[in-house]
């Protein structure tokens, strides 16, 4: 493994780690607000982390109201979750509008799953890994907990099989959600949050209908901070073949 990667196993493990315990328990994350979801007309806003309980709130908010829209600020959150609402976003056909931020889980299977997608003014999309990522167990096996290794293998294996599952239905390039962490094309500096690509490079991966208002496609994303790295896709055509 090169030296960026041996910076990063530890991270990863410890934001598996915890996004799994999480998984396994009631899906709410000690540490952070609980979310926020509420209707307007055709909309529903998310506001705060993907959780098993927001999936079940808009099973129920679904079977009565009928929905076009769905507006979200979230850090990300349970990536099975999130796989279930992209999923159900994907089905119904709902354009999604990003306020604020769009991240990890979020980013992943909300956004891309979405028929428009729209990026207001000031708000970041960034992705930092998923299942082809997290399944290197075998990197960090020694940061795992005794007696828990068979069980966080059983939940990358699920976790990996439904994601393949969910981007070859909404017909997007699993390789998105790690593109950052790729060798050539790396965002591997220190500091690091997250990774984030151009309209055309979005669209070469078959996320389409991409619109930053007030922004044109070149243009589009350039006032993201430091702690977010472009991933130059065009730059290096033999990587991505769709």
């Amino acid at each position: 493994m090169d030296k960026a990667g041996d910076k990063r196993t530890p991270l990863l493990c410890a934001g598996f780690v915890a996004a799994f315990l999480s998984a396994c328990s009631s899906g709410s994350y000690d540490d952070t607000p609980a979310s926020q979801l509420h209707i307007d007309g055709e909309s529903i806003f998310l506001n705060g982390p993907v959780t098993n309980e927001v999936v079940q709130q808009l099973r129920e908010l679904s079977a009565e109201h009928t929905f076009t829209r769905i507006q979200v600020d979230s850090p990300g959150g349970d990536p099975l979750a999130a796989i279930q609402i992209g999923g159900w976003i994907h089905r119904q056909q709902l354009d999604i509008s990003v306020k604020n931020e769009c991240l990890h889980s979020c980013a992943n299977y909300l956004f891309t799953a979405a028929a428009n997608k729209e990026v207001q003014p000031g708000a970041v999309v960034a992705w930092s890994g998923g299942a082809l990522e997290e399944s290197w167990t075998q990197q960090w096996q020694s940061y795992l907990i005794p007696g828990v290794q068979h069980i966080v293998e059983q939940y990358l294996d699920r976790f990996l099989r439904r994601e393949i599952r969910f981007f070859e239905r909404i017909g997007v390039d699993q390789r998105i959600t790690v593109y950052g962490y790729d060798e050539h094309l790396g965002c591997m500096q220190e500091g690091i949050q997250g990774f984030y690509y151009s309209v055309p490079d979005l669209l070469a991966m078959g996320v389409s209908r991409v619109q930053v208002p007030g922004s044109s496609w070149r243009q589009a994303f350039s006032d993201y901070g430091e702690q977010f790295c472009k991933v130059e896709l065009s730059s290096r055509p033999e990587v991505i073949k769709i």
